[in-house]
């Protein structure tokens, strides 16, 4: 009879559940992120035409439905003429780039940081920094709309950099 021993392979440091699932969701978003911000590069001018165009026919809506409201027609203004400034197609272009390089900084990081790489939580907070200072840069704090969607922005980076930071007692 021939006696069978079993060798085991020392497995190296485990990975949180909760950290594989940040960064795959890391993974997915930054990945759709750098794909977005390409098409959004190459196809600034057509998108600023059409948004220009749908914008010039809104205006001409409010102003003739808020003849009545003074104010209304003042806030509703205001808000088309936001949008119509963030798709000015060289802020486009500026954004799209910030947006890619953000994304790769978030991809990298995340990719570190799924190989339990601690540096990874430090590029990924570089995207963060990106992320939020970006649109505020290329807009200007005053763009109510870049203002709004910047708020969003901030709720999930912080929500992600402190889910990260509880891992980061398994990263070397």
């Amino acid at each position: 009879m021939t006696d069978i021993t079993h060798t085991t392979v020392p497995a190296g440091p485990q990975r949180p559940t909760l950290l594989t699932v940040l960064c795959i969701l890391t993974f997915i978003s930054s990945a759709w992120g750098i794909i977005n911000n390409i098409k959004s590069y190459i196809n600034a001018n057509a998108i600023s035409g059409i948004v220009d165009s749908a914008m010039a026919q809104a205006k001409n809506d409010v102003k003739e439905s808020t003849k009545d409201k003074p104010e209304a027609g003042q806030l509703a203004e205001k808000i088309i003429n936001s949008a119509s400034e963030i798709t000015d197609p060289a802020k486009l272009k500026k954004m799209a780039i910030y947006g890619l390089i953000g994304n790769v900084l978030a991809f990298v990081g995340a990719f570190l940081m799924f190989n339990l790489k601690k540096t990874g939580f430090w590029v990924y907070l570089v995207h963060v920094a990106v992320a939020i200072l970006a649109p505020l840069a290329v807009y200007g704090a005053g763009n109510m709309l870049i203002g709004i969607s910047t708020l969003g922005v901030v709720f999930v980076s912080i929500l992600f950099s402190v889910l990260y930071s509880l891992n980061l007692k398994h990263m070397s």
